[in-house]
This record gives C-alpha cells, sequence and structure tokens, in this order.
C-alpha cells in the first residue's frame, strides 16, 4: 500500500457526509412562502391631478437583503407586478441602480414575510423625484 494516499481514504466518507449534513441545513427559500406585488414610482408628473393617477407601475430589478447579506433578486415586469419565494422573515428591498427613479439603492423597503403558507402581498413606492 503505498503511504502517501492511505490516510486520505477515510477523509472521502467523511467529505460526503458533511456535504449531506449542510445541504439538509440549509436556509433555502420555502417553496410557499414569499413576497407578491407591485412596485410604484411617483409623482410621474409635475402637478398631480384629482382625476389622473400620480403613481404608475415600473420596470426594475431589485435585490433581497437580510441581515445585510443578498439572499435572492427578482425583476419587476411592464405592468409592476413581481414574486419572489422567500421564507418568513424580515426582509430590505433594494432598487437596482438603473431603475427610473431618484437614488435607487437609497430606497430600501423595509418587508415582513408572513409565517403562513401563501404569499405576503405588498405594494412598494417609490419616489421620482418629480417635483
Amino acid at each position: 500500500m503505498d503511504r502517501r494516499c492511505g490516510g486520505a481514504v477515510w477523509l472521502l466518507p467523511a467529505l460526503v457526509l458533511g456535504l449531506a449534513v449542510a445541504c439538509k441545513t440549509s436556509t433555502s427559500p420555502s417553496p410557499t412562502t414569499g413576497l407578491t406585488g407591485i412596485v410604484l414610482r411617483g409623482p410621474v408628473t409635475p402637478v398631480c391631478r384629482v382625476d389622473v393617477p400620480c403613481d404608475a407601475p415600473f420596470s426594475a430589478g431589485f435585490s433581497v437583503q437580510q441581515n445585510s447579506v443578498r439572499v435572492a433578486a427578482f425583476r419587476s415586469d411592464t405592468d409592476g407586478r413581481f414574486k419572489v419565494l422567500l421564507a418568513p422573515g424580515t426582509y430590505r428591498v433594494i432598487p437596482d441602480a438603473d431603475a427610473p427613479i431618484i437614488m435607487p439603492t437609497a430606497q430600501v423597503k423595509n418587508v415582513t414575510v408572513g409565517d403562513a403558507v401563501g404569499l405576503t402581498e405588498v405594494i412598494l413606492q417609490f419616489d421620482t423625484g418629480i417635483r
């Protein structure tokens, strides 16, 4: 038996067992909870009128953070609608730098995903800076 490799044989089963335990304890998103809703930006005109909406849906990319760690990302569609699967907990939703709003990465929204099975509905409103 070659002494250079003989001691490493027991490492393979230990490594496989360690990976299996790590995979079972991961905090991956639950497939039954998360956020759904719409993103709005406004005002979209310098003067808002009673009979005309002052906010409008928009399409953009967003990051989702928990404890300052990015855990997910999503993109709203042209109607502003989105869905992202997340485990129950509190998160920060941050628009990507190219979102069509003023200082996008500074407009952080705090959201909470409920413990109940299903998606938590939210409306996320962002400022365009138009005045």
